[in-house]
C-alpha cells in the first residue's frame, strides 16, 4: 500500500511541477486576450485561477503524503505541526487570493494604486508567514537522518533558500523559480522511497 501511494504522489509531484508554470502563464495569456479584444483592463477569473485550485489540491495530497512517509520511513513527528501549517497555509492562501480578487471585481473600477498597495501587504503577510515555516521545515529536514534517501537534504536545501526568498519580501518572486524545481525533487524522493519499499 505504501510503495503505490509513493508513487502516486511521486508522479503528482511531477505534474505539478509542470502545472504550477502552466498556470502563470495562461493566466498571463487569458489577461492579455481580455485587455486587447474586450478593452477590460481590471482583475478577473479564468483558466489560470482554475489551475492554481487544481496545483492546490494535488500539493496538499502530495505535502500529507510526505508527512506519512517522514513518519514511516524515518520514524520521525518532529515536522507534523510545520507540515500541517504549511497544508493550512496553502489552502488559505487559495481561498484568501480567490476571495481578494473577487472582491477587486465586485469594486471594479477601484483605483490601480488602491488595488496596488493592497495587494503588496497581503502578499508580504503571506510570504513572511509561508517563509518563516519553510526555513524551519528546512532545518528540521537537515537534523534528520535520511541516507536511504539524500535527495531529501537536497529539498531541504531548496526549502531553505526558498524560505529565505520568501521572507525577505523584495525577493520573494524569485522563489516562484524554486516551485517546479522542488516539486521535482519530492517527486524523485517518492519514486525513490517506493523502490525501497518494493525491495524490502
Amino acid at each position: 500500500m505504501s510503495s503505490r501511494r509513493y508513487s502516486i504522489a511521486g508522479w503528482l509531484s511531477i505534474i505539478v511541477a509542470v502545472l504550477f508554470p502552466m498556470a502563470f502563464f495562461i493566466g498571463i495569456i487569458h489577461d492579455i486576450i481580455a485587455k486587447a479584444k474586450f478593452q477590460y483592463h481590471g482583475p478577473n477569473f479564468g483558466p489560470g485561477d482554475i489551475l492554481f485550485i487544481v496545483f492546490t489540491c494535488i500539493s496538499v495530497y502530495v505535502i500529507s503524503v510526505f508527512r506519512y512517509l517522514l513518519n514511516d520511513r524515518y520514524n520521525t513527528h518532529e515536522l507534523d505541526m510545520l507540515i500541517n501549517i504549511s497544508i493550512v497555509w496553502l489552502i488559505l492562501f487559495q481561498v484568501s487570493s480567490l476571495c481578494l480578487k473577487g472582491i477587486f471585481m465586485a469594486l471594479w473600477p477601484i483605483s490601480k494604486e488602491s488595488m496596488t498597495i493592497i495587494y503588496l501587504c497581503y502578499m508580504a503577510i503571506a510570504m513572511v508567514t509561508i517563509g518563516i515555516v519553510d526555513i524551519l521545515i528546512a532545518i528540521k529536514l537537515l537534523k534528520i537522518d535520511t541516507a536511504q534517501n539524500s535527495l531529501i537534504k537536497a529539498y531541504a536545501y531548496i526549502n531553505l533558500v526558498a524560505g529565505v526568498l520568501e521572507a525577505s519580501v523584495f525577493l520573494s518572486p524569485l522563489a516562484i523559480i524554486l516551485v517546479p524545481v522542488s516539486n521535482v525533487i519530492l517527486g524523485m524522493i517518492f519514486l525513490r522511497e517506493k523502490e525501497g519499499v518494493e525491495f524490502v
